[in-house]
């Protein structure tokens, strides 16, 4: 009798692993399955994938506040600088308003303004640039050596500036009218 007891005993524990243990450790499910219904083996891979991502996101974490105390370690005047040089958005108002200012301390006076931006329609798939282009034309009238000024006064902006057309028509005495195109930069 204590023979069959224990032979009873040992397939109820044979089938007790087979059956319920042994698929629990290390079963394997569909991957959509909930994190309840995994093995542990499952549970432990994930737990290695968590670890994983916590390490590399506590990495990241580490190398944004290195650039972020790079970047406060620029003086507030050098930033704004750096940000007037090459912006980070499209501004055409402010850069309308630069080259009016610079024209208005020459006496002369900026009409006809239009503005494009530069945006490539044809190209498939995500766009490499790192920078995007304004091109902006203008009119303007004063004599040739005022102009020069006002070129010189564009040529010295912060600003990054390209002037890509200047064309001229005889206008009453000395003075000649202008049309103007210059080409600027944002970061995108």
């Amino acid at each position: 009798m204590s023979n069959i007891i224990s032979l009873i005993l040992i397939l109820a524990s044979a089938g007790l692993f087979f059956g319920y243990i042994d698929p629990l450790y290390s079963g394997a499910h569909d991957p959509n399955t909930p994190v309840q219904d995994l093995s542990i083996k499952e549970l432990m891979e994930k737990r290695k994938e968590y670890d994983t991502a916590l390490h590399n996101s506590k990495e990241l974490q580490s190398e944004k506040q290195k650039k972020l105390d790079k970047y406060n370690s620029v003086p507030e005047s050098d930033r704004k600088k750096l940000e007037k040089l090459i912006p980070d958005h499209i501004d055409n108002v402010r850069l309308i308003i630069d080259i009016d200012e610079m024209a208005a301390d020459h006496g002369m006076k900026i009409r006809n303004f239009k503005t494009s931006t530069d945006e490539k329609k044809d190209t498939v798939g995500a766009d490499s640039q790192v920078y995007g282009t304004l091109t902006l034309s203008f009119s303007t009238s004063a004599t040739y050596t005022t102009f020069l000024a006002f070129l010189r006064d564009l040529e010295r902006s912060l600003r990054l500036i390209d002037i890509t057309s200047v064309s001229f028509a005889a206008g009453e005495g000395t003075i000649y009218d202008y049309n103007v195109t210059v080409k600027t930069y944002w970061l995108k």
